[in-house]
């Protein structure tokens, strides 16, 4: 009887060490002669109610008793709400441990297969160190197997795992877990499982005008196009946009000098022509100032010092643009001569 009254020197349980705890109570049980009650090998005697039956039946209870309170009192107090309403009974709280840290589903097959092939050397870990960490990976992997598993479950599992770990654990997360919490992992589950996701996320991603649509419907703000500012449709919708976008290509496959040959011949206006004969600075100037035809003038006033000492050699020929005429200080004395004639042409 005193070696029902030693305590355990192994961790309780928690919440990541079952593995590792049943082995080591289910040791210190058996030592203690209660592993047959809680295995539920030895039943409670049913002999006649005599006096030497009534001690045999007095010592199976004491030892039913001593048997669920080490079970309750070697575990952490945040994991006792699985005894509840089960405490004094220990087989229901050795198998009801089972069920919930050795749950014999596909998800859970995943992560210890998962873990086993991500087990490392550690750099002052012996061989035979990784050896016992290798094995105990596989045996957790072979405690969560149900027993009709057979080699076809493990090939279907197999290959469902692989294609499930090479999904992008960010993208796919909500999709893995879903796979993961399904009773039976078989490959033709998730390959259909893969073509229907595929297929939902062509229709979201083809879904997303009209989705947007119908919220600026619900919000009641209309929908206003980025390019045109009308109302009632986006960019990637609108007639504006996509003539823009054509007329800009043409332009940047024309030579440079071609480019806005077809805006002056959209815009008809009747040449001028402006002589400038004057033997002085001032009459020049008065005539170049003067804008002919309908050219637009750019603003006077401008006090960059560039323009107010801008000494470059100008040729004011047809292929000028109007916007260059206002700039009369590119002119300079020494530039204008009296037999000079400059004709101006409206683009």
């Amino acid at each position: 009887m005193s070696s029902f009254s030693s305590t355990p020197t192994f961790p309780k349980l928690n919440a990541s060490n079952y593995p590792t705890w049943v082995d080591n109570m289910e040791a210190w049980l058996r030592s203690s002669g209660l592993w047959r009650i809680v295995s539920g090998t030895s039943t409670r005697p049913t002999t006649p109610s005599t006096e030497a039956n009534t001690d045999i039946v007095d010592a199976w209870d004491m030892k039913w008793d001593k048997a669920a309170g080490w079970i309750f009192l070697m575990v952490e107090d945040n994991q006792k709400i699985h005894f509840h309403g089960i405490k004094d009974d220990p087989v229901k709280m050795w198998t009801k441990l089972k069920d919930v840290y050795l749950q014999q589903k596909p998800g859970a097959r995943f992560n210890a297969y998962d873990y086993l092939f991500s087990i490392r050397k550690k750099e002052d870990e012996s061989h035979q160190g990784l050896i016992n960490r290798v094995e105990d990976a596989l045996k957790q992997i072979q405690n969560l197997r149900p027993a009709d598993f057979t080699l076809a479950n493990l090939d279907d599992e197999l290959a469902s795992m692989a294609l499930i770990r090479s999904l992008p654990s960010e993208e796919y997360n909500a999709f893995i877990s879903h796979l993961l919490l399904l009773d039976k992992l078989e490959k033709t589950t998730v390959h259909q499982a893969l073509i229907t996701e595929e297929l939902q996320r062509q229709r979201r991603a083809g879904d997303i005008p009209s989705s947007s649509q119908a919220l600026s419907v619900t919000s009641g703000k209309p929908i206003r196009c980025d390019f045109c500012s009308m109302n009632n449709h986006t960019m990637d919708k609108c007639f504006a946009f996509e003539r823009a976008k054509k007329q800009a290509h043409e332009n940047a496959a024309k030579p440079r000098k071609f480019r806005y040959a077809n805006k002056a011949q959209e815009s008809p206006s009747t040449a001028s022509t402006l002589t400038i004969s004057a033997p002085k600075q001032e009459t020049a100037q008065s005539a170049i100032t003067e804008f002919a035809g309908n050219a637009s003038a750019l603003p006077t006033g401008l006090s960059d010092p560039l323009q107010l000492n801008a000494n470059f050699d100008w040729t004011a020929d047809s292929g000028a643009t109007s916007h260059m005429t206002p700039h009369v200080h590119w002119l300079c004395q020494d530039r204008v001569r009296t037999s000079d004639i400059i004709t101006f042409r409206n683009l």
